[in-house]
């Protein structure tokens, strides 16, 4: 790998991150959305900004939060301060700057995902919903913002260029520790590589799906409907099987009360899908991700006493046509082993566009 200069100690390189963006501010053109499905919104800078790096400098310097001053400062329970406004950093073209993002950087994290919208369909959604509520971090050099990741114990990265990974799993890694990195097959792995941690597994590759209008094959229609608040206990228990399935490990008998709240939080924003019968749920999905263009679809599950019996593709085709009144793009993504649910989204119209990988630790 290339050797770059990472630069940290003090240094600013995108400015204030808590500064808001300049000019006028409107929301998003309102979309078509149902009440039920609605999207968040984000406020930001409507106009298109160009900027200079020196603008980008003096206006928002990214948070060194893995500096020398950084990391004492924590040690004794201080504050982290960012790079003086008035003394700015003297910046090469070789130099890159890691750090924490704030709303300042809101922009140009956006023009950054936008570049790939459909991979990017997670951060996109969650840059949506404000910033301001996302552990976000980037790297960037002389040009702008090259990487990102949203953190926390699960990181997504946005990094286009593999060399890129190191600094920001630097900065990651003096932040917290991840317990998973899902994304971009590339980005994913590169980045678990500068992390230097051993997996406890790799799930590599993960075919990303798509479907469009055009393309979708049609299903007779299933009493698939939108969750609501009385299907929460039956969503929980389904939701748990799966997990238990996916992972070997029982949510309930690690975070029952945080289990349910995140069930009912899908419920309420109108992204969780149920199919009954007699107070059972037999197939279920949901939304982890909601834009005007591209939506993400995950926990897709049939119940097993129902599967081989054309439920799970009826649920799904359901689903997606629910979707389709909103948007015209539906994704997910499957392990490369798992060939009967491949088999399955390809007989609605899904087709590979992408690899992604898992990294569990």
């Amino acid at each position: 790998m290339k050797s770059v200069d990472v630069k940290r100690d003090g240094e600013d390189a995108l400015g204030d991150p808590d500064a808001e963006p300049d000019g006028d501010v409107c929301d998003e053109p309102p979309h078509a959305a149902s009440p039920a499905l609605s999207a968040p919104t984000v406020t930001m800078a409507c106009r298109d900004v160009s900027f200079t790096f020196e603008q980008i400098l003096t206006a928002c310097p990214i948070r060194s939060e893995n500096s020398r001053q950084a990391r004492a400062a924590r040690r004794h329970g201080g504050e982290v301060l960012c790079a003086k406004r008035d003394n700015p950093c003297v910046a090469t073209g070789s130099a890159l700057r890691a750090g924490r993002l704030g709303p300042g950087h809101a922009e140009m994290l956006s023009r950054l995902l936008d570049r790939e919208p459909v991979v990017n369909a997670y951060l996109r959604s969650e840059l949506r919903m404000g910033i301001d509520g996302g552990d976000w971090w980037g790297v960037a050099d002389a040009q702008g913002l090259r990487a990102t990741a949203l953190g926390g114990a699960l990181v997504v990265p946005c990094i286009p260029r593999s060399e890129d990974a190191r600094a920001l799993g630097e900065t990651l890694a003096a932040s917290a520790t991840p317990r998973m990195l899902v994304g971009p097959r590339d980005a994913v792995l590169a980045l678990h590589d500068a992390l230097g941690r051993a997996a406890r597994e790799v799930r590599d590759p993960q075919h990303l799906m798509l479907v469009d209008r055009q393309t979708f094959r049609h299903q007779p229609a299933s009493a698939v409907r939108r969750a609501r608040r009385r299907d929460i206990d039956a969503l929980v228990v389904a939701a748990a099987a799966m997990h238990r399935e996916e992972m070997g490990v029982d949510p309930l008998s690690i975070d029952a009360p945080g289990w349910r709240a995140r069930m009912a939080s899908l419920v309420d924003r109108g992204w969780s899908w149920v199919w009954t019968e007699r107070e059972t749920v037999i197939f279920k999905a949901e939304l982890s991700a909601w834009t005007p263009n591209v939506v993400q679809i995950q926990g897709v599950w049939t119940h097993p006493a129902q599967r081989s019996h054309g439920v799970g593709r009826a649920g799904l085709a359901s689903v997606c046509e629910a979707l389709f009144d909103e948007v015209p793009l539906c994704t997910l993504y499957v392990n490369h082993y798992n060939t009967i649910a491949i088999a399955l989204y390809r007989s609605l119209g899904f087709r590979k566009i992408a690899d992604f990988a898992t990294v569990i630790y």
